[in-house]
Protein backbone atom coordinates (compact mmCIF):
# COMPACT_ATOMS: atom_id res chain seq x y z
CA UNK A 1 0.00 0.00 0.00
CA UNK A 2 1.37 3.33 -1.05
CA UNK A 3 1.92 5.93 1.67
CA UNK A 4 0.22 9.29 1.09
CA UNK A 5 2.57 12.03 0.09
CA UNK A 6 3.14 14.89 2.51
CA UNK A 7 0.78 17.75 1.71
CA UNK A 8 2.46 21.21 1.83
CA UNK A 9 1.23 23.34 4.73
CA UNK A 10 0.24 26.85 3.62
CA UNK A 11 -1.39 28.27 6.74
CA UNK A 12 0.01 29.81 9.94
CA UNK A 13 0.25 28.04 13.23
CA UNK A 14 -1.32 29.81 16.20
CA UNK A 15 2.12 30.71 17.57
CA UNK A 16 3.20 32.18 14.22
CA UNK A 17 0.01 34.23 14.05
CA UNK A 18 0.51 35.59 17.55
CA UNK A 19 4.14 36.50 16.81
CA UNK A 20 3.10 38.25 13.56
CA UNK A 21 0.42 40.27 15.33
CA UNK A 22 2.90 41.22 18.07
CA UNK A 23 5.46 42.38 15.51
CA UNK A 24 2.81 44.46 13.68
CA UNK A 25 1.75 45.99 16.99
CA UNK A 26 5.34 47.01 17.77
CA UNK A 27 5.76 48.50 14.29
CA UNK A 28 2.52 50.48 14.62
CA UNK A 29 3.57 51.74 18.05
CA UNK A 30 6.83 52.95 16.52
CA UNK A 31 5.29 54.48 13.38
CA UNK A 32 2.09 56.15 14.63
CA UNK A 33 3.67 58.89 16.82
CA UNK A 34 6.05 60.11 14.06
CA UNK A 35 3.18 59.99 11.57
CA UNK A 36 0.96 62.01 13.92
CA UNK A 37 3.75 64.55 14.40
CA UNK A 38 4.23 64.79 10.64
CA UNK A 39 0.52 65.44 10.13
CA UNK A 40 0.53 68.07 12.88
CA UNK A 41 3.55 69.75 11.31
CA UNK A 42 1.79 69.74 7.93
CA UNK A 43 -1.26 71.43 9.48
CA UNK A 44 0.96 74.01 11.17
CA UNK A 45 2.72 74.74 7.86
CA UNK A 46 -0.60 75.26 6.06
CA UNK A 47 -1.78 77.50 8.90
CA UNK A 48 1.39 79.61 8.69
CA UNK A 49 0.88 79.91 4.93
CA UNK A 50 -2.70 81.09 5.56
CA UNK A 51 -1.46 83.80 7.90
CA UNK A 52 1.19 84.95 5.41
CA UNK A 53 -1.47 85.28 2.71
CA UNK A 54 -3.68 87.20 5.12
CA UNK A 55 -0.66 89.38 5.88
CA UNK A 56 -0.12 90.13 2.16
CA UNK A 57 -3.82 90.96 1.84
CA UNK A 58 -3.62 93.27 4.86
CA UNK A 59 -0.70 95.16 3.35
CA UNK A 60 -2.68 95.69 0.14
CA UNK A 61 -5.67 96.86 2.14
CA UNK A 62 -3.51 99.35 4.06
CA UNK A 63 -2.05 100.67 0.83
CA UNK A 64 -5.53 101.21 -0.65
CA UNK A 65 -6.81 102.89 2.52
CA UNK A 66 -4.05 105.41 3.16
CA UNK A 67 -2.57 103.26 5.91
CA UNK A 68 -5.74 103.08 8.00
CA UNK A 69 -6.28 99.68 9.59
CA UNK A 70 -9.73 98.10 9.37
CA UNK A 71 -11.76 98.04 12.62
CA UNK A 72 -13.10 94.90 14.21
CA UNK A 73 -16.58 96.30 13.57
CA UNK A 74 -17.93 99.33 11.77
CA UNK A 75 -20.62 101.70 13.06
CA UNK A 76 -23.04 99.15 11.62
CA UNK A 77 -23.33 96.61 14.47
CA UNK A 78 -23.55 93.68 12.03
CA UNK A 79 -20.59 94.63 9.81
CA UNK A 80 -17.47 92.91 11.13
CA UNK A 81 -14.06 92.77 9.52
CA UNK A 82 -14.64 89.07 8.69
CA UNK A 83 -18.04 89.65 7.03
CA UNK A 84 -21.53 91.02 7.52
CA UNK A 85 -24.11 89.22 9.58
CA UNK A 86 -27.35 88.93 7.64
CA UNK A 87 -30.93 88.75 8.90
CA UNK A 88 -31.73 89.25 12.57
CA UNK A 89 -29.19 90.56 15.04
CA UNK A 90 -26.82 88.13 16.72
CA UNK A 91 -28.64 88.53 20.02
CA UNK A 92 -31.91 87.21 18.59
CA UNK A 93 -30.60 84.37 16.39
CA UNK A 94 -29.76 80.90 17.66
CA UNK A 95 -26.11 79.96 17.73
CA UNK A 96 -25.14 77.89 14.71
CA UNK A 97 -27.91 79.29 12.50
CA UNK A 98 -26.62 82.84 12.05
CA UNK A 99 -25.89 83.89 8.47
CA UNK A 100 -22.60 85.51 7.46
CA UNK A 101 -21.88 87.22 4.14
CA UNK A 102 -18.12 86.68 3.74
CA UNK A 103 -18.00 88.78 0.56
CA UNK A 104 -18.31 91.80 2.86
CA UNK A 105 -15.12 90.87 4.72
CA UNK A 106 -12.48 93.61 4.58
CA UNK A 107 -9.87 91.32 3.06
CA UNK A 108 -12.17 89.37 0.74
CA UNK A 109 -11.19 91.36 -2.41
CA UNK A 110 -7.50 90.77 -1.71
CA UNK A 111 -7.48 86.98 -1.20
CA UNK A 112 -8.22 84.87 -4.31
CA UNK A 113 -9.07 81.75 -2.29
CA UNK A 114 -10.59 83.38 0.77
CA UNK A 115 -12.67 80.37 1.84
CA UNK A 116 -9.54 78.25 2.31
CA UNK A 117 -7.10 80.64 3.98
CA UNK A 118 -9.58 81.70 6.66
CA UNK A 119 -9.64 78.23 8.23
CA UNK A 120 -6.74 76.60 10.09
CA UNK A 121 -6.65 72.85 9.31
CA UNK A 122 -5.70 72.11 12.92
CA UNK A 123 -8.91 73.60 14.33
CA UNK A 124 -10.96 70.76 15.79
CA UNK A 125 -14.55 70.93 14.56
CA UNK A 126 -15.54 67.80 16.47
CA UNK A 127 -15.84 66.96 20.14
CA UNK A 128 -16.63 70.06 22.21
CA UNK A 129 -16.98 72.44 19.22
CA UNK A 130 -19.91 74.89 19.21
CA UNK A 131 -20.93 76.53 15.92
CA UNK A 132 -21.66 80.25 15.85
CA UNK A 133 -22.57 80.73 12.16
CA UNK A 134 -23.78 78.31 9.51
CA UNK A 135 -20.57 76.66 8.39
CA UNK A 136 -16.96 77.45 9.19
CA UNK A 137 -16.20 81.17 9.27
CA UNK A 138 -12.88 82.28 10.81
CA UNK A 139 -10.16 80.76 13.00
CA UNK A 140 -7.76 83.70 13.41
CA UNK A 141 -8.01 86.64 15.79
CA UNK A 142 -7.01 90.21 15.02
CA UNK A 143 -5.06 92.14 17.68
CA UNK A 144 -7.83 94.11 19.38
CA UNK A 145 -5.46 97.01 20.08
CA UNK A 146 -4.78 97.41 16.36
CA UNK A 147 -8.40 97.05 15.34
CA UNK A 148 -10.76 98.95 17.68
CA UNK A 149 -14.51 98.33 17.65
CA UNK A 150 -15.89 101.48 16.02
CA UNK A 151 -19.44 100.56 16.98
CA UNK A 152 -18.39 100.84 20.62
CA UNK A 153 -15.90 103.70 20.18
CA UNK A 154 -16.21 105.41 16.77
CA UNK A 155 -13.48 107.94 17.57
CA UNK A 156 -10.56 105.49 17.39
CA UNK A 157 -8.66 104.26 14.36
CA UNK A 158 -5.19 102.80 13.92
CA UNK A 159 -2.83 103.94 11.20
CA UNK A 160 0.17 102.05 9.89
CA UNK A 161 2.53 105.00 10.14
CA UNK A 162 6.03 104.10 9.00
CA UNK A 163 7.45 107.24 10.65
CA UNK A 164 6.67 106.08 14.17
CA UNK A 165 9.79 105.39 16.18
CA UNK A 166 10.40 103.08 19.09
CA UNK A 167 8.01 100.35 17.94
CA UNK A 168 9.35 96.85 17.48
CA UNK A 169 7.17 95.59 14.67
CA UNK A 170 8.79 92.16 14.79
CA UNK A 171 7.17 91.68 18.24
CA UNK A 172 3.81 93.40 17.57
CA UNK A 173 0.95 90.93 17.12
CA UNK A 174 -1.35 91.41 14.11
CA UNK A 175 -3.21 88.08 13.99
CA UNK A 176 -2.95 84.79 15.83
CA UNK A 177 -4.61 81.40 16.06
CA UNK A 178 -7.79 82.10 18.01
CA UNK A 179 -10.71 80.39 19.73
CA UNK A 180 -12.92 80.94 22.74
CA UNK A 181 -14.37 78.81 25.52
CA UNK A 182 -18.11 79.44 25.64
CA UNK A 183 -20.21 78.67 28.73
CA UNK A 184 -23.04 81.17 28.25
CA UNK A 185 -24.75 80.40 24.92
CA UNK A 186 -26.66 77.13 24.36
CA UNK A 187 -25.82 74.37 23.80
CA UNK A 188 -22.82 75.46 25.91
CA UNK A 189 -23.24 76.02 29.63
CA UNK A 190 -21.16 76.22 32.78
CA UNK A 191 -21.48 72.47 33.12
CA UNK A 192 -20.81 71.95 29.42
CA UNK A 193 -18.05 74.33 28.26
CA UNK A 194 -17.52 74.31 24.50
CA UNK A 195 -14.99 75.73 22.02
CA UNK A 196 -15.96 78.13 19.26
CA UNK A 197 -14.16 80.06 16.53
CA UNK A 198 -13.18 83.57 17.57
CA UNK A 199 -12.19 86.82 15.84
CA UNK A 200 -9.79 88.74 18.10
CA UNK A 201 -6.96 88.32 20.58
CA UNK A 202 -6.02 90.79 23.29
CA UNK A 203 -3.46 91.55 25.92
CA UNK A 204 -3.74 90.03 29.36
CA UNK A 205 -5.31 92.68 31.57
CA UNK A 206 -5.59 90.56 34.72
CA UNK A 207 -9.33 91.18 35.09
CA UNK A 208 -11.94 88.51 35.90
CA UNK A 209 -13.66 89.26 32.60
CA UNK A 210 -10.42 89.09 30.60
CA UNK A 211 -10.90 85.81 28.72
CA UNK A 212 -7.97 84.29 26.82
CA UNK A 213 -8.44 83.81 23.08
CA UNK A 214 -5.10 82.62 21.68
CA UNK A 215 -5.46 78.99 20.60
CA UNK A 216 -2.30 76.94 21.08
CA UNK A 217 -3.53 74.18 18.78
CA UNK A 218 -0.22 73.21 17.16
CA UNK A 219 1.14 70.79 19.76
CA UNK A 220 0.94 73.46 22.45
CA UNK A 221 2.02 76.41 20.28
CA UNK A 222 0.14 79.10 18.33
CA UNK A 223 1.01 80.63 14.96
CA UNK A 224 1.25 84.42 15.09
CA UNK A 225 1.48 87.01 12.31
CA UNK A 226 3.59 89.98 13.39
CA UNK A 227 3.66 93.59 12.19
CA UNK A 228 6.80 93.08 10.12
CA UNK A 229 4.72 90.41 8.34
CA UNK A 230 6.63 87.34 9.44
CA UNK A 231 4.90 84.34 11.05
CA UNK A 232 6.24 82.47 14.07
CA UNK A 233 5.02 79.69 16.34
CA UNK A 234 4.80 80.99 19.91
CA UNK A 235 4.52 79.37 23.33
CA UNK A 236 1.82 80.29 25.85
CA UNK A 237 2.43 82.35 28.95
CA UNK A 238 2.68 80.00 31.94
CA UNK A 239 -0.56 79.03 33.69
CA UNK A 240 -2.88 81.00 31.40
CA UNK A 241 -4.98 78.24 29.83
CA UNK A 242 -8.69 78.80 30.36
CA UNK A 243 -9.47 76.79 33.50
CA UNK A 244 -13.01 76.05 32.30
CA UNK A 245 -11.62 73.79 29.56
CA UNK A 246 -7.84 73.54 29.98
CA UNK A 247 -7.53 70.70 27.48
CA UNK A 248 -8.58 73.09 24.70
CA UNK A 249 -5.23 74.94 25.10
CA UNK A 250 -6.73 78.45 24.89
CA UNK A 251 -4.57 80.95 26.76
CA UNK A 252 -2.45 84.09 26.51
CA UNK A 253 0.78 84.82 24.67
CA UNK A 254 3.83 85.62 26.77
CA UNK A 255 3.95 89.42 26.78
CA UNK A 256 7.62 89.39 27.71
CA UNK A 257 8.17 88.10 24.18
CA UNK A 258 5.38 89.83 22.21
CA UNK A 259 3.46 93.10 22.41
CA UNK A 260 -0.04 94.22 21.48
CA UNK A 261 0.91 97.91 21.44
CA UNK A 262 -0.81 99.63 18.49
CA UNK A 263 1.21 101.28 15.78
CA UNK A 264 -0.53 104.62 16.07
CA UNK A 265 -3.86 105.08 17.83
CA UNK A 266 -5.35 108.40 16.72
CA UNK A 267 -8.78 110.11 16.56
CA UNK A 268 -10.62 109.40 13.32
CA UNK A 269 -11.13 112.24 10.88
Amino acid sequence: MNKPKDVPRWGFTLIELIVTIAVLGVLLALLVPPLARALDMADQTVCASNLRQIGFATQMYLKDNDGWFFPIRENNPNLWYFGEERGSSWASTAEGSRLLDKTRAKLYPYVPDYDSVEICPAFDYGGSFKAKFRGKWWTYGINKDLSPDRYVNPSLRVRNDAEIRGRDRSRTVVLADAAQVNTFQPPASRKNPMVEEWHYVQRRLYRPTDLPHVHFRHRGRANVLFADWHVSACDPAPDTFDARLPGACIGHLNEEEVTYEPWNLVPSK
